[in-house]
């Protein structure tokens, strides 16, 4: 029997999972997904061993890409969630929520793994205060600031349906679609050396 065969079953939950776990594909930016707003998680049923698996795959296929966010609609599960964070610092967030946000705004680069290649200065409130629930069930609350603020507001927007292309008029996002033209044709230009 292949290793993609085998199966992982908890006999309390009768829950039964391959026991190779893969990355999700990740879905490109005219997915009609990424233009749906996503309903709340029923977290009264955290922990489960799908969302376990879930948030495996998010975690996996977030650093396939080199990303450091990623909501499951992006991968076309329709479930509320995401996840940000880097090697040494990770948040799971279902049904985020924002309470509070700070007058400074701050317009910095982002990127987005359903738009490889495309940045963009995209205006954020540099502190926010935020709610979600974590994979185990947990509620918890954070002031948050800076690149991780930025991330956390980048990825809430896909909550609701919103592209960060959708934060800029039409000449600003022309202009950054040629330089991710440009950069895309040195790159196919450094392959085939």
């Amino acid at each position: 029997m292949s290793e993609d065969n085998l199966l992982v079953i908890n006999t309390e939950t009768e829950h039964s999972q391959p026991a190779k776990v893969d990355p999700l594909p990740l879905y490109d930016d005219k997915h009609p997904m990424l233009s749906k707003e996503i309903p709340e998680y029923a977290t009264e049923t955290l922990p489960n061993p799908s969302m376990d698996l879930l948030v495996k795959r998010l975690r996996m296929t977030m650093k396939k890409f080199g990303g450091i966010g990623l909501s499951a609609n992006q991968c076309g599960v329709f479930e509320r969630v995401f996840i940000i964070g880097t090697d040494d610092f990770e948040m799971v967030c279902i049904n985020p929520k924002v309470l509070k946000v700070s007058d400074n705004i701050v317009k910095e680069n982002e990127g987005c793994l359903s738009f490889p290649g495309l940045y963009i200065k995209i205006p954020r409130n540099e502190t926010i205060d935020v709610e979600y629930t974590t994979e185990k069930g947990e509620v918890k609350k954070q002031t948050l600031t800076g690149i991780t603020a930025r991330c956390y507001l980048h990825e809430y927007d896909h909550m609701y349906g919103v592209k960060f292309t959708d934060h800029v008029g039409p000449t600003t996002l022309r202009l950054a679609k040629q330089k991710q033209q440009k950069m895309i044709k040195k790159i196919q230009r450094q392959r085939k050396r």
